[in-house]
Parts: structure tokens; C-alpha cells; sequence
């Protein structure tokens, strides 16, 4: 993978990586009158700016937006057009009407500059008779709730009640790999309540949605998709089989009593496999159960699913158990590879979720809920800017070097190396500032704001 990479390593620069984000937000349609004096491409291409910078509110970000120094950086660094940043109130405005489907193309044009550079290479996940298939988790998360602001993105909890509380919720998925800490998350998906009355009708109507965009914009890409019991159902597995992906599926005791009944009887009939594996090097035992074209329900022409039961039991002799429904032939050989598939869905939770709430990139926060899409919007610009800081992580040697620097490297402390300069000196070039952060400030001519 490697060699792979250093063959284009300016196409994972931040450099490029936000010139096409920028480009992208060119082709967004002005749905503003007229005569406006702020290009239309200026909202999405700031906003963009204030989540990559990890701004802690819309009015912090507005706090700096006249000043010089901020306004020279987003016009060099961020394609800012002749430095004309939006007012927080009038941001607000443009972008609350803004079909979200328009930030969902840079996710497109990122993942192919990743795929088409070998980079993607190392996130292969082999399986048996698989080959060139991607590990895929998908899952909702919540972003912020609220008992007055609603939009047309809002779920509702508590429906009919005088105590309504509007909550906003998003579908998103990357590819990732048992070894890797990096993944690339695709484009996400608003769960609206449009989609249903009860959370579990929103997500499951988010869910394919989600899917179908997938398959729309990367008809060639290889899945596995790696789901929460909630998504067990014939509808969705069905789907995933229509696209010729395959699936690694959570499947829980009190959702599939029927499953775990058909696996109770081919057992009692002598039909389900066996097979344990010892490691030795971690004084640990993984045992595995499986069985081959299992009925998934009860319902009429259902799927036909391989079961795997899983237990580990660690050096201090506590166990843990897994049960996952997929369509990968189980066999000795494949099982143990399945487990590790399976077990990646944590990465959307872990890798992704916790990293957008926790490590800077506020997506808790309301930036603004707005009566459309405001935050869905915002929410949409957030991941785009986790997927630009992890493809430079992944595979760009200047980040690395900024990253890395310190004896115990966080990402939080680069964000706050980043912000400090981006508001202190006049940067003309995303290689200078990383090179600043990694070598220190004198061994570059960056201009200090004087005045």
C-alpha cells in the first residue's frame, strides 16, 4: 500500500483534498435572488471552514470572520472568494434551504481519489472466496435534542403528548478494517420523521436510502455491510443482495427467537458445526457454532441465512458472546474471519461517532436548527471534514509529521496547533502550516499579523 501511495502523495494533501470539497460547493445552484454581494459558494466553502477548524459555535467562528488574518486564511486555505465571509444570521438564512443532497458530492469525489491512488488497498477485507470486498458498518446516532426548535428534519419523541421533545438523528457508515485506526466514512443520511412515526420505522427508512446512495455513487465498490440486529429483516437483506454486497448482521435473543429456535433444533439434530480456535500468545479461546441456510423468521419466502454463535473467554476466564446472521459460506476456514468482520461494526461507534463528539468536532453542538435543513446541513459539513483529516491521516506524510510530533500524539493537540496559527499568521499554504507544526515557526516566513 504503501508504494501505492507515495506515488500520489499530492492527491492526499489538504491542498487538493479541499480544492475538490470547494469545487464541489461551486456546483451547488444559488437559490437566493439577484444582485447578492456574497458568491453563493462562500456559505457552503465557510461553514466547511468553521467544522474543519473544529470551531466551538457559529458565533465564535463569526467573531473572527472580519478579521484580516482569518479572512486572507480562508480566502488561501479554503477558497474563500476575495475573503467574503457570512455574517452567522445571514449563513443561517442561505443554508437553511440548501438541499443537503449537495454536500453529500464531495464524499464521492474524496473516496475516489482515495481508491484510484491504491490507498484503499489496505482496507481490504479477506474472507474465504471474497476478494476486493470492503468492511462497511452503518448505524444512527443522535445529535441534539431540543423542546422547541423543529425543522422539517425533526423526529418527534413523545408524539401527541403536550411535552413533545424534537430530537435530530443521522445514518453513517465508513469503511474500515480490523487493523486499521482510520476509516473513511460515505456520505450520511438525515433520519426524518417523515420516514415514520416510531424510531424504528425512521431508521429502517433511513437505512435503505442510505444504501441506495451508496450504490449510486460507487455502483463498482464491493461491500460488506455491517448492521445492529434492528436491521435483521427481510427487506434490507434483500436490498443488499440486489446490489451484490454481502452482510455481516448482529442477531439478538429477543429480536430472533424463531432463528435462535431453528439453531436450538440443528443442534438437537446434530447439524451445526463446531470449532475452536487457542491463542495461545493471549491465553484466550474463541469457540465458534455455526450453521448454513437457516430461516431468518416466520414470515413468508424468507431469507435463508448462515448463523454464527460466537463465545470468547479471556485469560481471566470471563466470556463474551456474539451471534451474527450472514450470507459468507461458514466454514472452518472462514469463521474466525467473520468474527473479526462482525466485531468491526464497533468501529461506527467507536472510530466515528465518539471521535465526531468527543475529539473536536462538536457534532452535538447546534450550529443552528433552521426550519429545512440548517442542521442536517451542518451536521453533513461536519463528516465531510473528519473524512478530509482522515484521508490526510491516512496516507499524507506533511499531516503525519504535524500528527506525530509530540512523544504522545493526539489529534485534539494538532486541532489546537492548527486553529492558534490559522488565527495568528497569514498562511498562504496548507504544506507551510504543517510544516510550521511539525518543525516549528522560524523555519518557515510566515507574515504576523502587525497591525
Amino acid at each position: 500500500m504503501g508504494a501505492a501511495i507515495q506515488k500520489k502523495v499530492r492527491q492526499f494533501s489538504a491542498t487538493y483534498l479541499i480544492k475538490t470539497v470547494s469545487e464541489c460547493f461551486e456546483k451547488i445552484p444559488d437559490h437566493r435572488p439577484n444582485k447578492c454581494v456574497i458568491p453563493f459558494a462562500n456559505f457552503p466553502k465557510s461553514a466547511f471552514a468553521m467544522m474543519h477548524q473544529k470551531c466551538d459555535s457559529l458565533l465564535a467562528f463569526d467573531e473572527e470572520r472580519l478579521d484580516k488574518v482569518c479572512c486572507h486564511n480562508l480566502e488561501k486555505l479554503y477558497h474563500v472568494k476575495d475573503g467574503m465571509v457570512p455574517s452567522d444570521t445571514r449563513m443561517r438564512e442561505v443554508l437553511d434551504p440548501v438541499d443537503p443532497s449537495g454536500h453529500k458530492t464531495p464524499f464521492k469525489k474524496l473516496l475516489n481519489i482515495v481508491q484510484r491512488n491504491g490507498a484503499l488497498k489496505g482496507f481490504e477485507f479477506k474472507c474465504g472466496k471474497l476478494k476486493d470486498y470492503y468492511l462497511l458498518p452503518v448505524d444512527g446516532t443522535g445529535l441534539f435534542y431540543s423542546g422547541t426548535c423543529r425543522c422539517n428534519d425533526c423526529c418527534i419523541m413523545n408524539e401527541g403528548k403536550k411535552n413533545e421533545a424534537y430530537y435530530h438523528n443521522i445514518m453513517g457508515g465508513c469503511i474500515v478494517h480490523p487493523n486499521q485506526k482510520t476509516v473513511l466514512p460515505l456520505a450520511p443520511e438525515a433520519i426524518c420523521k417523515q420516514d415514520g412515526t416510531k424510531k424504528n420505522d425512521c431508521e429502517k427508512a433511513a437505512i435503505r436510502r442510505f444504501l441506495v446512495q451508496v450504490k449510486h455513487d460507487h455502483p463498482q465498490l464491493k461491500l460488506v455491510i455491517l448492521l445492529d440486529g434492528l436491521y435483521a429483516d427481510n427487506p434490507t437483506i434483500a436490498l443488499i443482495k440486489k446490489y451484490g454486497w454481502h452482510y455481516i448482521i448482529v442477531a439478538k435473543d429477543g429480536n430472533h427467537e424463531s432463528l435462535i429456535e431453528a439453531m436450538n433444533e440443528l443442534y438437537d439434530q446434530g447439524e451445526v458445526e463446531h470449532h475452536t480456535i487457542v491463542d495461545k500468545e493471549k491465553n484466550t479461546t474463541h469457540r465458534f457454532r455455526y450453521a448454513n441456510n437457516v430461516t431468518l423468521n416466520l414470515q413468508d419466502e424468507a431469507e435463508q441465512v448462515n448463523v454464527l454463535d460466537y463465545i470468547e473467554t479471556d485469560k481471566a476466564g470471563n466470556s463474551h458472546v456474539w451471534c451474527w446472521v450472514t450470507d459468507i459460506e461458514l466454514t472452518k476456514k472462514t469463521v474466525e474471519s467473520v468474527m473479526r468482520g462482525g466485531r468491526c461494526r464497533w468501529h461506527i461507534e467507536n472510530q466515528t461517532f465518539n471521535t465526531l463528539k468527543n475529539q473536536g468536532y462538536q457534532l452535538e453542538h447546534s450550529y443552528g436548527h433552521g426550519e429545512y435543513h440548517l442542521a442536517t446541513n451542518f451536521a453533513y459539513l461536519t463528516f465531510l471534514a473528519f473524512l478530509v483529516d482522515q484521508i490526510q491521516e491516512l496516507a499524507c506524510p506533511r499531516f503525519q509529521k504535524a500528527l506525530n510530533k509530540p512523544a504522545k500524539p493526539t489529534r485534539k493537540r494538532l486541532w489546537k496547533k492548527i486553529t492558534c496559527l490559522f488565527l495568528t499568521l497569514m498562511i498562504d499554504s496548507w504544506d507551510a502550516l504543517f510544516k510550521a507544526i511539525a518543525h516549528g515557526s522560524k523555519s518557515l516566513k510566515l507574515e504576523f499579523d502587525t497591525s
